[in-house]
């Protein structure tokens, strides 16, 4: 696939995340007058260091470069991002991904790559079409999340979705309608790959399909969903609760191990159901959720 074009990210956190990580940047331009402070200080450290030009230039051409966005008196002039391969993601020891489907809010990516870090992920995966993309805006709003976790980009999810159960992960997507909630099933732990859909149609059927399972996560109020980014922030966080033996929720009392349950997995459609390891082995003749 071909690049974006090279892009302009503005501000001091975003731009100091961006050297922090070890990422490219062709130049960095200082706001002519701007006070000193720790970051900016830190800005100029780095970029000296990794031998990345750095100009003072007047507020208007800060301006110019940044648009809409607020500088706060720095922007970096950024190489085009760069997709890491599918292959890489999925070759990892145990990965965690997470898969878009049709999220097309930027600030939406770029908190799903915020958390991403957070809960440890091993990567996130978009396609190439109907999703946002790996923009400026993007890495702004994932305040270095997008310098740190590795972004896949393929053409196909359907297709992508099977090559992730071929290598072993566990596919988990969330659907505001499905009969099981993420707290009871125990399937949410890595080798996995939760799958999101847009906050107004969710996923596509065909993306459907392809999920071992669909869990949904409960809530008490009277809203009829939450946004996809707290969504898929509290999935990725769950899958990291139970990989982790101090959380107190891990999977020791499971039914079967992860390489039991991938060899017992039904075709694609037909999810099964998760409430609890004792119902998960009686349960294998259930239609798929939906």
């Amino acid at each position: 696939m071909k690049g974006e074009a090279a892009q302009v990210l503005a501000g001091r956190r975003p731009v100091l995340e961006l050297l922090r990580a070890g990422q490219s940047a062709e130049r960095i331009l200082i706001a002519q007058g701007l006070a000193p402070s720790n970051t900016v200080n830190e800005i100029r450290r780095r970029a000296d260091r990794a031998g990345v030009p750095v100009q003072i230039v007047p507020i208007p051409e800060i301006e110019r470069r940044a648009g809409d966005v607020h500088h706060q008196g720095v922007v970096a002039l950024t190489a085009r991002y760069r997709y890491t391969p599918l292959e890489m993601l999925l070759a990892g020891e145990s990965p965690a991904l997470l898969f878009l489907d049709g999220v097309t809010d930027p600030h939406n990516l770029g908190s799903l790559l915020r958390s991403a870090d957070g809960a440890g992920f091993s990567g996130v995966v978009i396609p190439a079409r109907r999703t946002v993309q790996v923009t400026a805006a993007v890495r702004r709003v994932s305040a270095g999340g997008a310098e740190v976790v590795p972004v896949a980009r393929v053409h196909n999810l359907a297709q992508t979705l099977e090559k992730a159960r071929a290598a072993g992960l566990w596919i988990l997507g969330l659907d505001a309608e499905a009969e099981d909630d993420i707290w009871s099933s125990d399937l949410a732990e890595p080798p996995v790959g939760i799958v999101v859909g847009s906050e107004d149609k969710g996923m596509g059927a065909k993306t459907k399909e392809r999920c071992d399972a669909l869990v949904r996560i409960p809530q008490h109020g009277r809203l009829a969903s939450l946004n996809v980014a707290v969504a898929g922030a509290i999935a990725m966080y769950v899958c990291t609760q139970r990989s982790n033996p101090g959380a107190g929720t891990g999977s020791e009392g499971t039914s079967a191990t992860r390489s039991e349950q991938v060899q017992g997995r039904p075709q694609v459609g037909k999810q099964r159901r998760v409430a609890s390891p004792q119902a998960k082995s009686e349960d294998k003749g259930h239609k798929a959720v939906t």
